[in-house]
């Protein structure tokens, strides 16, 4: 009976990952968010704890962007803290005339994407996009967070951390830049505030892979 029970938990999130439909917002052509993310190093912060894992504030953070790609994720050893990754982007990498040239793809805590023919310059495109991995600082946002839809244009901001399992040690490093590549390039953000910003009142069905 056991074994049944987690087969068909297994299938759950299996089809919930990869078939079960997703609203994808569908924006009129033109840049939506024109500023710069706003990120300031923390020469120093009191540590804090929550979920018995300890973060240390690197850099206040504040943006506005255009969701790409979200991906939830339920196994990982950051799912204790981080239920969702949001793969943002910002200035042309807003415009929904640019961003349907592109696939995005997040798995494993990984960002990638792909274009047949690029509408714009490979750099321009890699600079104006990062994945973030969100970490809500309430219960209000964690819930929050469940609303938003792949599209929609939102404001959020925090405090990029670095988390350490306060039981096993475990260590997830932030990125304080947005030109870094590779292990520890995403930024980790504790999330404060969340507004959507504009959105679609009815959503185009598609899927999330």
């Amino acid at each position: 009976m056991k074994k049944l029970i987690v087969l068909l938990v297994a299938a759950y999130f299996a089809w919930d990952f990869y078939l079960k439909p997703a609203d994808v917002v569908k924006l009129e052509p033109g840049v939506e968010a024109y500023a710069v993310p706003k990120l300031f190093p923390i020469t120093y912060s009191d540590a804090f704890t929550y979920k018995d894992h300890e973060f240390v504030p690197k850099a206040d953070f504040d943006m506005m962007g255009k969701v790409l790609s979200q991906e939830p994720y339920y196994f990982d050893r950051a799912a204790d803290v981080s239920p969702v990754d949001f793969a943002m982007g910002w200035q042309v990498m807003s415009d929904q005339a640019i961003v349907d040239q592109f696939t995005f793809r997040q798995n494993m805590r990984w960002f990638s994407w792909h274009s047949e023919r690029l509408p714009i310059n490979r750099l321009e495109a890699k600079w104006h996009m990062a994945n973030i991995h969100i970490i809500p600082s309430t219960d209000e946002i964690a819930e929050l967070l469940k609303t938003v839809r792949t599209g929609d244009i939102i404001q959020i901001s925090g405090r990029l951390v670095d988390v350490k399992g306060k039981k096993d040690g475990w260590m997830w490093a932030t990125s304080t830049s947005f030109m870094d590549q590779g292990d520890n390039a995403d930024e980790i953000l504790w999330l404060e505030n969340l507004e959507i910003i504009k959105t679609q009142e009815e959503p185009v069905e598609g899927l999330k892979k």
